[in-house]
């Protein structure tokens, strides 16, 4: 059937099932946007700073298992979304992001290449020209969104496209089968790896997609502590006694647990990825490396592997859960249970000292990040998701939740800042019958502290705590562990590092309509976190919290 170039474009979001349209419009989506309210299917979310739509595109993508899809302007608007799309390219995260250029018939008087100036920061990178591209460009584009190894894409379309007829066909993409699993002569060496380990070990990552439950029976059947890296979604239950929490190599008992390790399996991550450079080899020479992953440069990419499989990780753990299980039997069951209980034993250790730590701090003011972890924690409903952008309280606060359920836990994948205000409320329309709250630190936070006019305009009941440390506490962190590896003396103080003059969040939420409070007492952050969770519109929690190294 022949139709305008820009109605092809929304009758394609249609069919690929797009819901809504975060964005940031320019003069050059004017036909776009002149025809939406046409289109009933597609609510537009307006932001007003472009790394607050793909942060929307993030949360709401990850919490309803969708592609989303971001419209921004020209040149000037996408390259605002590019700081965070970096990461989603990194992570894998799939997106479709799209943004009107010029007349191609302007290519004489000037106009910017956008395909090839997204190139660096997305899977596949492409710009409509001519009506007639539209369907096939819109299908490639959520086809390889999706497609393992999944990413974010991008679309330019051309003014000229969007006025222009041609004979098109909407017809969505479709899902591709690929190769889920593996040969069962590999399965079985695997199998002899495990049977034959006696200090086996496995780190996941959010690749893993889903497999927790074959994860949980691998891990218990052959007696392997489990680590996360990469693991930014609950994918094992964070309260096993089998589950070791999220591996750094930068943490020295983290490190010590790899290096005494004669097998390694690794499921939907990358081993090992890290800002600073690591001299030294962490994986023995004396252990075996078992790789399993959909994402063809992960493999290999850092540590050379013993085992390589290039399939679906779900797959994969499902069938190694029920290969061995026929494998451990009378005293390599034996061997595996105690095993669990030596795992468990460490994994008690570790609550413990937590939780002790944080009721030793509790009367600190400034609240101790400890304490406001546990009390954060504490505070939450049984039903309630978190996004989870505290950078460097993050790990306390994924400690004192320690999450079990898929799907309620939710954290950045990847080093910029500014993900946590829009994702949380990309999270809250993906989920609109749970409270979500999201949690981040003052420096992320006000690097979009933009989002606060799309909840209000929006009505996007989230919750948002900011841990006000009054600095980039993260620098300090990264700094010391700088002059650590140089053999430096700590810093005695930080360039740049800190909030002289202090950010009022409180104050920030009423210019944006938002209702703000600012906390200085567990009592204070638990009574409004519960409040918030109730309150059926956005608010601001400006919790107070002590910013020392």
């Amino acid at each position: 059937m022949k139709l305008e170039g820009k109605h092809a474009l929304l009758q394609m979001f249609v069919a690929e099932g797009v819901n809504y349209v975060f964005g940031n419009p320019g003069t050059s989506e004017t036909p776009m946007m002149t025809i939406l309210p046409e289109y009933k299917d597609l609510d537009y979310i307006l932001v007003l700073q472009e790394g607050v739509a793909v942060g929307m595109a993030e949360g709401y993508g990850r919490s309803t298992g969708t592609v989303p899809l971001v419209s921004l302007h020209i040149d000037n608007g996408m390259a605002n979304g590019l700081s965070l799309m970096i990461d989603q390219l990194r992570s894998g995260t799939p997106m479709v992001m799209t943004a009107g250029n010029k007349d191609i018939r302007k290519l004489g008087p000037g106009r910017s290449d956008l395909a090839e100036l997204a190139r660096p920061f997305a899977k596949w990178s492409a710009e409509i020209t001519h009506a007639g591209q539209v369907t096939s460009v819109i299908r490639r584009a959520f086809q390889e969104a999706k497609t393992s190894p999944t990413g974010p894409v991008f679309v330019g379309m051309s003014a000229n496209a969007f006025d222009d007829v041609a004979d098109v066909n909407i017809q969505p993409s479709t899902d591709v089968v690929q190769n889920s699993s593996t040969d069962p002569n590999t399965l079985e060496e695997v199998c002899d790896l495990l049977s034959t380990s006696s200090k086996p070990i496995m780190i996941i990552g959010d690749r893993l997609n889903g497999a927790n439950q074959a994860a949980v029976k691998l891990a218990e059947t052959a007696g392997i502590p489990v680590y996360g890296h990469g693991s930014f979604e609950v994918n094992f239950p964070a309260t096993h006694p089998l589950w070791q929490g999220n591996l750094s190599v930068r943490n020295p008992d983290a490190v010590k647990a790899i290096r005494s390790a004669d097998l390694i399996i690794a499921a939907g991550c990358t081993v090992f990825d890290d800002f600073f450079y690591q001299a030294e080899d962490i994986i023995p020479k004396s252990a075996k490396l078992v790789h399993i992953d959909s994402d063809p440069s992960s493999v290999g990419k850092s540590e050379p592997s013993d085992i390589a499989i290039l399939a679906a990780p779900s797959e994969v753990i499902t069938q190694l859960a029920e290969s061995v299980s026929y494998e451990f039997t009378g005293t390599k069951a034996e061997e595996a249970a105690l095993r669990v209980k030596d795992a468990a034993s460490v994994s008690s250790a570790r609550r413990e000292a937590f939780a002790k730590s944080a009721m030793k701090q509790r009367n600190m003011s400034p609240m101790s990040p400890s304490t406001f972890a546990a009390t954060f924690a504490d505070a939450l409903p049984s039903d309630a998701t978190v996004f989870n952008d505290g950078i460097s309280t993050g790990g306390l606060i994924f400690e004192a939740m320690s999450p079990d359920e898929r799907g309620s836990y939710y954290a950045i994948r990847g080093g910029a800042i500014g993900w946590g205000m829009g994702a949380t409320m990309g999270v809250q329309l993906g989920q609109p019958d749970r409270p979500v709250v999201g949690v981040m630190g003052d420096g992320t936070a006000i690097m979009t502290i933009q989002a606060l006019w799309t909840a209000a305009n929006s009505n996007i009941p989230a919750v948002f705590v900011i841990c006000n440390n009054r600095s980039y506490r993260i620098l300090k962190l990264n700094s010391n562990v700088y002059h650590r590896m140089q053999g430096l003396q700590t810093p005695e103080s930080y360039v740049a590092s800190d909030f002289d003059l202090p950010l009022d969040f409180k104050s920030q939420a009423d210019a944006y309509g938002v209702e703000g409070v600012r906390v200085e007492t567990p009592d204070e952050l638990t009574a409004q976190i519960q409040r918030g969770c109730e309150l059926n519109k956005p608010l601001v929690i400006d919790a107070v919290i002590d910013g020392t190294v």
